[in-house]
């Protein structure tokens, strides 16, 4: 991954629960993409709209991002979301940020489509707009077009002139979390979905096994 001096610090905020070969290949090409000075991954707390613990626990999620990350040691983990007590939101983590960089530095929230869809759900989601710019990542399933009328359904017809050009054209990759934890659950070989490093630390810890598969791809951070 090579990064620019000068360019977008670039935030990819997720569970990682576990992190998965899209995670670190599609965020590393989103990065160059935007020509970024920094790639930093905001390991989440418990979601806002499900209050449930994650299957990993957060030391879990955290060794296993980091060993999915050997491979691009320019890549930083953020760890303040683990450290709030109650509910975590994007906009608290943004605040934060903001108040740490430069006042000329730019921040870009790198997001996937799934998110974009329900982008107007989100927590102060118009202060989120007016501290960063989305970078949105397009999952194999996804047509941009059915996106963008999905969000021109949550925020009216002028935001699909404002995120289409948010849309980075990347390879599409079919890797998911919960599709992980469910061949996880099931003993499956995950070599296709993660890092062998991760699959090491799953089968060692025994992480999944037999647990109830829940989707959390609509996080609201």
């Amino acid at each position: 991954m090579h990064l620019t001096p000068d360019g977008p610090v670039v935030l990819f905020g997720g569970s990682f629960d576990p992190p998965t070969l899209a995670h670190i290949t599609l965020a590393s090409l989103a990065a160059e993409a935007l020509s970024a000075s920094r790639l930093v991954y905001v390991l989440a707390a418990v979601s806002p709209h499900k209050l449930n613990q994650p299957p990993a626990s957060d030391d879990d999620r955290l060794a296993m991002l980091r060993l999915a990350l050997l491979d691009c040691p320019q890549a930083e983990v953020d760890t303040r979301e683990l450290h709030r007590s109650g509910p975590s939101y994007t906009i608290d983590t943004l605040t934060e940020w903001r108040s740490e960089v430069e006042p000329t530095c730019t921040l870009r929230l790198l997001i996937g489509t799934d998110q974009a869809r329900v982008f107007h759900r989100w927590h102060r989601w118009r202060d989120i707009l007016s501290l960063t710019t989305p970078a949105v990542m397009v999952r194999s399933e996804d047509n941009v077009n059915d996106v963008l009328d999905d969000i021109s359904q949550g925020q009216g017809a002028s935001a699909v002139d404002q995120w289409r050009p948010w849309m980075l054209d990347l390879p599409r990759m079919p890797q998911r979390s919960t599709m992980a934890r469910t061949n996880a659950s099931s003993g499956f070989d995950l070599d296709d979905q993660v890092v062998s490093r991760v699959q090491n630390y799953i089968t060692s810890n025994d992480l999944y096994r037999g647990i109830a598969i829940q989707d959390a791809s609509d996080r609201e951070s």
